[in-house]
């Protein structure tokens, strides 16, 4: 790529913090007196309490490209953002963006909340340099995208997340025609059909010639809209790919998420308090306050003992293949017998933003829960129709009143669960549309030599046949008759 193909280039980009705010505020006056009196470099050495939040980071993004940034919590992916916004100075390295940058990194950022919606539009773009007349032009697109009636007249300080980040996205995507769009998690709020008109959104500013770099833990969304990515991990860029690729090497990264240790730890913790002071373990942190909310989770009505994922064989497991058969077995208990209970098996993308499939179980009179309170309830999968990838199982066991939302009990619990390619349906796709399988078959009509395509893209032998030629394909990649 030479160097007049990029609109933003990052060379270099190093930030550390400090974690005390008296410390920092001494360190940030010497290193302004550093760079402004001797003309020196910040330095690239930690003092004390100071930790690096991003490390070494390098990229260069073209026109038209779109660029997901994916890592757990704590990654340095705001910070980044924050840098290539101009709001932080990097400590070490340079950034170069060329063109108009349009941001929303922040929810609500930049908003005067005793002021309306209508009002916050202008001030923006007042902030922007943007002059009225050409905000009247734009303002009836803004409101439109927005979608917030007559409550654009109403102070932002009574809007609802959900409305702020209606209002940011399309101020941030109409008000000004962006060469660069920085977007850090603007999907967390708002409804589904908002969420879609946003994805439009960003994909007709790609597709006008702009640049977007998108931070999300929505990763099917990441995905969708991104063709290049980068994977953060405590600051430091484990891998720059193609989206896919990184998003797969994010869903294998060791995170900290584990229903049963949590569980266990629970448990652990619950034991202890129960215990007297001078008899706890060693290291838990044991208060009046802690003691009153184990003693209050040990209590509750219904609780979740324990989530087991058993493959065909009744094996624990957590990882099976497309088209197995799994069964998830919840154990419970419960304080007093329940007329009715409604047990749900759920499962989810890894960012829960998406329920796939759910499964409801009722406890009826005629098929009541036993006496002593202990239940543990099997829900049989036979086939697992999901594609390569890494899912949660979410279960959920709540008695009737909170069924009907009159303030009853509920339990919910999540475990983790690894899907794997079966490798009897055929050749392993370069990226699967989708997260469901579905057996297919191809039908292709055409006259003189046409060139077959299974539904993994493996171009088929060319056929020499007459007008109505007739080729079906399976979708596992077998021929059957013309």
């Amino acid at each position: 790529m030479s160097s007049d193909d990029f609109l933003v280039k990052v060379e270099g980009v190093s930030k550390k913090f400090c974690k005390e705010l008296r410390r920092s505020l001494r360190y940030g006056l010497q290193d302004v007196a550093s760079e402004v009196l001797l003309h020196q470099e910040p330095s690239s050495e930690l003092r004390r309490q100071e930790f690096w939040a991003l490390q070494d980071v390098n990229f260069e993004l073209k026109r038209g490209e779109s660029f997901g940034i994916v890592g757990v919590n704590g990654s340095g992916k705001t910070t980044l953002l924050k840098i290539l916004q101009g709001l932080l100075k990097p400590t070490t390295g340079r950034v170069m963006i060329r063109g108009q940058v349009g941001a929303l990194i922040t929810l609500g950022q930049g908003f005067q909340p005793l002021l309306s919606g209508r009002e916050n539009i202008y001030i923006n773009a007042a902030i922007l340099g943007i002059p009225r007349v050409e905000v009247q032009d734009k303002l009836e697109d803004i409101l439109a995208f927005a979608d917030l009636g007559e409550f654009i007249d109403a102070p932002v300080k009574n809007y609802s997340s959900g409305m702020k980040g209606r209002l940011g996205f399309s101020i941030a995507t109409n008000l000004v025609v962006p060469d660069v769009l920085l977007l850090d998690e603007v999907m967390a709020t708002g409804d589904w059909k908002f969420k879609e008109r946003c994805f439009q959104r960003m994909e007709e500013i790609v597709n006008s010639g702009a640049t977007i770099v998108f931070v999300s833990h929505l990763v099917p969304k990441v995905e969708r809209l991104c063709n290049r990515a980068m994977l953060l991990h405590k600051g430091v860029v484990k891998r720059v790919g193609t989206a896919a690729e990184v998003c797969e090497e994010y869903y294998a990264q060791p995170d900290s998420f584990d229903g049963r240790g949590a569980r266990k730890r629970r448990r652990q913790f619950i034991n202890a308090a129960k215990r007297s002071p001078e008899d706890h373990q060693e290291g838990m942190d044991f208060d009046s306050d802690s003691y009153d909310e184990a003693y209050e989770e040990e209590t509750e009505p219904i609780e979740i003992q324990n989530i087991e994922l058993l493959d065909d064989d009744h094996a624990e497991t957590e990882q099976i293949k497309t088209l197995d058969a799994l069964t998830v077995r919840v154990s419970f208990t419960s304080e007093q017998p329940l007329a009715q209970l409604k047990v749900v098996v759920q499962l989810m993308t890894l960012g829960d933003e998406i329920t796939i499939v759910g499964f409801e179980y009722y406890f009826s009179p005629e098929m009541p829960m036993p006496s002593d309170g202990e239940m543990t309830i099997d829900c049989r999968i036979p086939e697992v129709q999901l594609r390569e990838g890494k899912y949660r199982v979410s279960v959920t066991v709540a008695d009737a009143d909170e069924v009907k939302g009159s303030g009853g009990f509920k339990a919910s619990d999540l475990v983790r669960l690894s899907v794997k390619r079966n490798a009897a349906l055929g050749v392993r796709p370069a990226r699967s549309p989708g997260m469901v399988y579905m057996p297919a078959t191809w039908e292709i009509r055409g006259s003189g030599a046409v060139s077959l395509m299974d539904t993994f893209g493996q171009e088929a032998a060319d056929t020499d046949s007459g007008p109505s030629s007739v080729q079906p394909m399976s979708s596992t990649g077998d021929r059957s008759g013309g």
